[in-house]
């Protein structure tokens, strides 16, 4: 192995400082020989340089040479293990000694140690490990048990890694629900256009035509889709509160259910303008609150005599798009609450097969300030989905602004850059084993580069996302031509 540093100073159990003597990047892994368990892997947090040109020098000096600047370039290196006899990945009980010589890992050290491997079954393949020809797949049943952030900054790469995850969902035969409040996903009907990077990273350009389907509540807004309505008469009554944003079910869940009586009395076929009417002819607070909030459900025209089937909604192996482009933000909180609410309890029933629910714009469903219709059922799903089968992506450019009892949930994260303090702070305080030298390489990721915690890793990753097998539907609208 090459020779790149030594160990100096006073040496930790977890960490240690080096001098390096070749040119090493910051994340990069490096090894050093125990002499009880061989080569262990440990990875660079910090680099820096210390010299002797002060500020003296600096200020009396013009045209210093650069071979007069005594320098030295330091290292801060975490270790992150070996794997024993058993497979499981410890780290050394001794410390290192000082003077040791610290090299540059080599590729079947860090697969072993990482666990980075080939997994026909369960593996989502989504990159290359940076700087290096391995492959990083994520555990799939981890994903959807144990659900998932893809947090970035506003043109960060988001929605296309998320795009790459949901082609690896759908290869695996995986059943999706994808909120998609911009309409960018469709494309993923569509194959790619061919570049050098599918070949350095062995992708194949296809599409899923076959396996997506598209919904949307105004068919004349979003045309590729079709009409997503919702049954009244199948509509429970506490659900129907959920709908309407009213969340004290004490005040409201007797009168709802008397207008419902008196509304299915003079029509089977009853509509929520005959509930608005029934609501007019009775007297009392609450009923004046529930015709208010029902003339609001019907002008969203949302609910009608026969709403989209479940079985149409949610089909095996496919993905279904719930397309809110142009929809108004309060209407989308109420598709959002309905649909999340009919998943979870089906899916506590048996009544759908295990699926993986996707919120793009989390922030915008579940916000950490205010209130919005679907927040409790995402919290909900969020703490107690992955015991039915229901995994929860959310998607969001403003860690800040997302519910952090929905944050803390997700226990694989796929972040890019990310540069606003307070995002930062919430994701470190989200995620367990986040060192400082990560969270400062989060603000300076280059584009396509993705740090991945989870997913079947035991220690974060520096990912280069792979290249889209289907066409990127996120791309920014051009102002001025080229």
């Amino acid at each position: 192995m090459e020779d790149v540093g030594r160990i100096f100073g006073d040496v930790g159990l977890g960490q240690f400082h080096l001098l390096l003597t070749r040119p090493v990047e910051r994340g990069d892994y490096v090894a050093v020989d125990d002499e009880l368990h061989g080569s262990v892997l440990c990875q660079l947090d910090d680099l820096k340089r210390k010299s002797d040109f002060d500020i003296d020098r600096a200020a009396t000096t013009e045209g210093a040479d650069p071979a007069a600047i005594h320098q030295n370039l330091l290292g801060v290196a975490r270790v992150i293990g070996y794997r024993d006899a058993g497979g499981i990945v410890k780290c050394p009980t001794i410390p290192f000694r000082p003077g040791a010589h610290v090299y540059r890992a080599e590729e079947p050290l860090i697969a072993e140690v990482l666990g980075l491997k080939h997994r026909p079954s369960t593996g989502a393949y989504v990159g290359l490990l940076r700087n290096h020809a391995l492959r990083v797949e994520l555990d799939i049943n981890q994903l959807v048990q144990r659900h998932v952030s893809v947090l970035a900054k506003t043109g960060g790469g988001k929605s296309y890694l998320l795009g790459v995850l949901i082609e690896e969902l759908l290869r695996h035969k995986v059943t999706c629900v994808i909120i998609d409040p911009h309409g960018e996903y469709g494309s993923l009907r569509h194959p790619a256009e061919k570049n050098p990077a599918t070949g350095r990273f062995g992708v194949e350009v296809q599409g899923f035509a076959r396996q997506v389907q598209e919904y949307s509540p105004d068919v004349s807004l979003n045309p590729s889709a079709k009409p997503l309505t919702f049954s009244l008469r199948h509509t429970d009554p506490r659900d129907l509160l959920v709908f309407m944003g009213l969340t004290n079910v004490k005040s409201y869940l007797g009168p709802l259910k008397q207008l419902l009586e008196a509304a299915a009395a003079q029509s089977a076929d009853y509509s929520v303008h005959d509930l608005v009417r029934a609501a007019e002819l009775t007297e009392g607070a609450a009923a004046e609150t529930l015709r208010e909030r029902l003339e609001y459900v019907e002008q969203t025209k949302l609910l009608g005599p026969v709403g989209t089937s479940l079985n149409e909604l949610v089909q095996r192996g496919q993905a279904t798009l719930v397309n809110l482009r142009g929809i108004a933000p309060d209407v989308q909180e109420l598709v959002v609450a309905r649909i999340a609410s009919t998943l979870f309890e089906n899916r506590k029933k048996e009544k759908i097969p295990p699926l993986f629910l996707v919120i793009e714009e989390a922030h915008n469903f579940a916000p950490q300030q205010g209130t919005a219709t679907c927040s409790r059922i995402l919290k909900n799903i969020a703490s107690e989905g992955r015991k039915f089968g229901l995994g929860l992506c959310a998607v969001t450019q403003r860690a800040a602004r997302i519910d952090k009892s929905v944050l803390s949930q997700c226990n694989t994260q796929l972040i890019l850059q990310v540069t606003n303090p307070l995002d930062l702070k919430a994701i470190a305080q989200s995620i367990e084993g986040l060192t400082d030298g990560m969270t400062q390489m989060i603000q300076s990721l280059p584009v396509g580069v993705a740090l991945i915690t989870g997913g079947g890793y035991h220690t974060p990753l520096f990912c280069e996302v792979r290249p889209r097998a289907s066409r990127h539907g996120g791309e920014s609208v051009q102002v001025v031509a080229a």
